[in-house]
Order: C-alpha cells, then sequence, then structure tokens
C-alpha cells in the first residue's frame, strides 16, 4: 500500500503526548538523541535490539518526568519489526516522529539477514521502509520521519575517501550473489548504497505525504568518529579506529556525537526545521545529495521492493539464522 493512503480517522495535529520513536537508542547518536529531547521533555520510545539495555538508559533519562518506553525492535528480523509495530498500533500508539538511527556496517564478507536478505540492506533501509508503511497511515498532521543519510552516498574526498553508493535494484542489492565477485571493499560500498537508499527513501516519503503534513527529511551527522559504527570490523581495524578517533574528531566535516545529536533532535522536532522538510540536511542547513538520489524510479524502487519482498519473506516464514 503506498504511504499516502491514511485512515479516515486522521483529522488532528500532532499532540504535545505524542511519543517520538528513536531506533538504535541504545549507543552512539542514537542514545546521545535521546539524552536531547529527554532533556526537552519529549515523551520516548527507545526501539532496541537489548532491551535490558533500553531499560538501563530509559531509568537514567527519566528523572524528570518524561514518559520512555522502551521497545524490542530487531530490523534485520522482519517478524521483530511486525511484532514491533503491531505492538503500538494494539496499544493506540502513534509517534510525532520517526527518527530511523539505526544502522549497521560491515567489513568486507557478505553477511545476511534472518530473512536471508543483505544486513546491511536489510537492517538500514529494508526493516525501516516496514516499520514505517503502517504508522505513516496513521501519523498525524505535524509529524516527521527523518532518515540517517551519509556523504558516503557521494564516495571521493568529501566522503573521507569512502566507495561511493553502486546502485542496481533494490532486488539485486537485496540478494546479491553468494561469494560476490571483487569483494574487497564490498562492505564499504554496501554501506554507501544503503545510506543513498536512506536519503531516496526520505524524499519518497515527503512527496507521497505531504499533502497532509505528514513530512520527512535526511539527516547527514557527518563523520563521528566516537560512535560503535566500526563495531563489525575486524578487531585490528576497530583498535586502529579507536585509537585514531580523537584526531578523526578534528577533520572539517566531522562532528562530535553531541553536536550531531542536538541538530538531530532539532531537525526532528522544532518548528523552526520546517523549511527543511523533504530536503538532505547537515547541521543545520540543506545540502544537495547526488543526482542519483532524485530519481523517482530509485525512490519508488527502495519503497516498493522493500514492501514486496519483506511481504514475501513474512508469508513464507521465518529461515534459519545465519551463522
Amino acid at each position: 500500500m503506498a504511504p499516502d493512503q491514511p485512515p479516515a480517522h486522521v483529522d488532528q495535529r500532532v499532540t504535545d503526548n505524542a511519543p517520538v520513536v528513536i531506533t538504535g537508542a541504545t549507543s552512539g547518536l542514537g542514545r546521545e538523541t535521546a539524552r536531547v529531547l529527554a532533556s526537552q521533555r519529549f515523551p520516548l520510545i527507545l526501539a532496541v535490539r537489548d532491551v535490558a539495555r533500553g531499560r538501563h538508559l530509559a531509568d537514567a533519562l527519566s528523572g524528570n518526568g518524561i514518559a520512555i518506553d522502551v521497545r524490542q525492535l530487531n530490523l534485520a528480523d522482519l517478524s521483530s519489526v511486525r511484532s514491533f509495530t503491531d505492538g503500538l498500533l494494539r496499544d493506540g500508539v502513534i509517534p510525532r516522529t520517526i527518527i530511523c538511527n539505526a544502522g549497521v556496517q560491515t567489513f568486507d564478507r557478505l553477511q545476511r539477514s534472518v530473512d536471508a536478505f543483505e544486513l546491511t540492506m536489510a537492517t538500514n533501509v529494508m526493516g525501516h521502509v516496514i516499520l514505517l508503511e503502517p504508522l505513516l497511515k496513521r501519523m498525524a498532521p505535524g509529524s516527521r520521519v527523518i532518515t540517517l543519510g551519509s556523504q558516503t552516498h557521494r564516495g571521493g574526498l568529501r566522503a573521507f575517501g569512502f566507495p561511493g553508493a553502486r546502485w542496481s535494484s533494490m532486488g539485486e542489492l537485496l540478494s546479491p550473489p553468494d561469494p560476490e565477485p571483487n569483494a574487497k571493499d564490498n562492505g564499504l560500498v554496501r554501506y554507501s548504497t544503503s545510506k543513498l537508499a536512506c536519503i531516496a527513501m526520505a524524499y519518497q516519503i515527503d512527496q507521497t505525504c505531504r499533502s497532509r503534513d505528514v513530512r520527512a527529511a535526511s539527516f547527514d551527522p557527518g563523520l563521528m568518529p566516537d560512535t560503535g559504527l566500526a563495531r563489525n570490523y575486524p578487531r585490528i581495524v576497530q583498535k586502529i579506529y579507536s585509537t585514531l578517533a580523537p584526531l578523526i574528531a578534528r577533520i572539517p566535516g566531522a562532528n562530535l556525537v553531541k553536536t550531531s545529536a542536538e541538530n538531530l533532535a532539532w531537525l526532528a522536532t522544532s518548528p523552526d526545521a520546517e523549511p527543511l522538510m523533504g530536503r538532505y540536511v547537515a547541521g543545520r542547513k540543506s545540502r544537495k545529495s547526488s543526482p542519483l538520489s532524485y530519481v523517482p524510479d530509485l525512490r519508488q524502487d527502495t519503497w516498493q521492493t522493500s514492501l514486496e519482498r519483506a511481504g514475501a519473506a513474512l508469508e513464507n516464514g521465518p529461515k534459519e539464522r545465519p551463522d
């Protein structure tokens, strides 16, 4: 179903008690963004893989009396995504903002999700599409969706030497051959390509939902060396990355997590950020994304193929978990 077909009862603007959902809220940018929003007294839903860590964070943030709900969500497991959205709808909880923060980055070896899709695209893109689809139709006017983009989708110097996105089709990206040819840098390419898809996804949502004032934007947090994004790298690479992080943070275009979190929280909730909806945003300013991200066919492919492939996977039942 297209994301712009709401039930007839959606006719009131977002209320103050409607929560902000943050995926991947227990580490890095997600955790710091939760801290910022909690300090601003926004009700939160922490959508996390590790519920115990989520509850620990909620306890630390709930001292000022705001409502913080912790719910289990593994974006790489479609049944978990469905359980999460079904639970929200069953409880009558409709978010004011959904921050699609969670993401993974593998190093080189092809990894697959529980449902046998390529792990990076399944987590960073498909999982969020499946989460958003049933909620978008019910979100009130004034609501927002924020996806996480990255300059890596461009590649080159502005992406700190990261290889740029290599788009084929959403179907091929979700189900690449195994073993892959020329796999040396494919883990990095999969990540940058997933960021292209995240940007395109925000454009698609904004285009189809803006008529009822549900808006979307994609946020580029910059290079943040003090996050855990390299957690799936080999140990030696993790050690090097951790050692160099303080130096990397001083490079133009790099940001401390705290700075990026403050900007993300602002984009997600502030009335002053309204002019930036429908755009790719770095800091608190609009930035052009790559020409490919504006291609309508790519935007539609990202959204529709995710829905179709996920629907087929859920209908056919769970797969064996990957090693």
